[in-house]
């Protein structure tokens, strides 16, 4: 039975590397990749999260100028439409591979739930609080 599992996870590795969402995806960042307004952006807000992390890491809070900062990096960031494009491919990939991760689960419990002990019903994922663990 384990060799058709690992034949199923094939196909479906397969099906996923095929899918628009993935496609999509890949455009948007190459896209994104190659625009240099994203990329100066980009750097800016990898920068101000390591910044953040290390504040985080030694205990202190930031600052209103740090909570400042980045908003206005998240700011520009939603402004440019490579970026933009880049984010939503990414959603929706992530969406689908949610999705499928459901199925998954949902196959397993046996119930048609989730499988995350709740009783969420048929609209698990949708439906359920953050706490469920189905989104």
């Amino acid at each position: 039975m384990s060799a058709e599992i690992m034949e199923k996870a094939g196909e479906l590795a397969e099906a996923i590397a095929e899918s628009d969402e993935l496609a999509v995806m890949r455009e948007a960042e190459l896209v994104m990749n190659s625009d240099p307004a994203a990329a100066k952006i980009i750097a800016e807000f990898q920068k101000k999260q390591k910044h953040v992390y290390d504040t985080q890491m030694r205990g202190e809070e930031l600052t209103d100028e740090d909570q400042k900062s980045i908003e206005e990096i998240e700011g520009r960031m939603h402004g440019n439409t490579a970026i933009k494009a880049y984010i939503e491919a990414s959603e929706n990939f992530e969406h689908l591979m949610r999705s499928i991760n459901l199925i998954i689960a949902r196959g397993i419990s046996g119930d048609g739930g989730c499988g995350c002990g709740s009783d969420c019903g048929p609209d698990c994922g949708t439906d359920c609080g953050p706490s469920c663990g189905c989104n």
